[in-house]
């Protein structure tokens, strides 16, 4: 009885896990690139199930298989796919069709990466992120900007048909093992790889890359959880009742 109520409280924490993963994809819904969070679960406690038979005068045990006690929260994936493409025509805005991640570079100093290119001039003239974050070019320097910009696809510069330089785009080797920073900012770690200079990827001036966020999945996600929350309270709750007939009324008659 003891393990029934082990068992269900590892489910709730479970559940509460998904409810706050769900929560988090919902509240993201309409934040320009961002890549919504998958969990990975496994078992937990598992169990060797033997079958004990008696031949010629001793035990054979011949293993059935394995039975989990428990579950748990192994891993929270971010879905890198690639998000729908929707038309702004505001010039500061852009969309990445491909691998690639734009450049920001943070007060600290330090860069990161991001799809979310729905961006802004600062009174500097300066291309930055809505928290005021510079954007950076190839060559990692800030990029002058203004209303009459034009960015191709392969990310370069114009400034009155003259080239300024190219958007920084950058792939990684393992882009699953970024770190994500915030809701759409990432950083390298030793599994991503260091960034490479990304020449295949397509910008598009005035798109944004919308989240890919499923409502209705998600949706569904949390109501499933908060259900077999419930259920697993339940469970709890019986198994109590039953320990405490075990040991108050049961253990009362024999005495």
């Amino acid at each position: 009885m003891v393990r029934g109520i082990y068992t269900a409280a590892m489910g709730m924490l479970v559940d509460q896990a998904i409810v706050d993963n769900a929560s988090n994809n919902l509240a993201n819904v309409d934040t320009t690139g961002f890549k919504r969070d998958a969990q990975a679960f496994r078992s937990y406690l598992q169990h060797e199930i033997l079958r004990i038979e008696a031949v010629d005068g001793r035990q054979k045990r011949t293993p059935l298989g394995t039975l989990e006690r428990g579950v748990t929260l192994d891993e929270v994936r971010t879905d890198h796919t690639q998000g729908a493409v929707e038309m702004t025509e505001v010039n500061t805005d852009f969309a990445i069709d491909g691998e690639g991640f734009f450049a920001i570079q943070r007060p600290n100093g330090d860069v990161y990466y991001t799809r979310n290119g729905n961006a802004k001039i600062n009174a500097q003239g300066l291309l930055v992120n809505y928290n005021n974050d510079p954007f950076l070019n190839d060559a990692g320097e800030t990029i002058p900007f203004s209303s009459d910009t034009v960015v191709d696809s392969q990310g370069n510069i114009f400034q009155g048909g003259v080239i300024q330089g190219r958007l920084g785009l950058y792939s990684f080797e393992s882009v699953r093992h970024l770190q994500k920073v915030g809701y759409t900012l990432y950083r390298t770690t030793a599994l991503s790889g260091e960034p490479q200079a990304d020449m295949k990827s397509v910008v598009y001036q005035g798109y944004q890359e919308k989240a890919t966020v499923n409502a209705i999945n998600e949706m569904v996600k949390l109501i499933t959880a908060q259900r077999h929350f419930d259920i697993a309270q339940k469970v709890i709750t019986t198994e109590d009742q039953l320990l405490d007939a075990a040991i108050n009324k049961v253990g009362t008659t024999r005495s």
